[in-house]
């Protein structure tokens, strides 16, 4: 992932679909959260490309990425997901 590390948080979210490299959940605050990429030990645990995961709840750890050139852009990287 490019850019400057500056978060990691974890939170739950429901998976709500994947759709051209993103991913994107309603957190349990309501707000819609898109991911731009995912660890590769998350995706090979829960395949989000496919409906098997839609509506299924999960505990997510996410980073926070701030790009170099614009502190106003936030990038979101899934680290890791358990089912809830």
């Amino acid at each position: 992932m490019r850019g400057i590390a500056i978060s990691q948080n974890v939170e739950y979210g429901m998976f709500k679909k994947y759709y051209k490299g993103y991913y994107q959940f309603i957190m349990d605050n309501g707000d819609i959260l898109v991911f731009e990429g995912i660890s590769l030990a998350a995706i090979r645990k829960f395949d989000l490309k496919t409906n098997k995961f839609k509506g299924k709840s999960f505990v997510i750890t996410y980073s926070e990425y701030q790009e170099d050139k614009d502190e106003d852009f936030i990038l979101y990287k899934i680290e890791k997901l358990e089912l809830a």
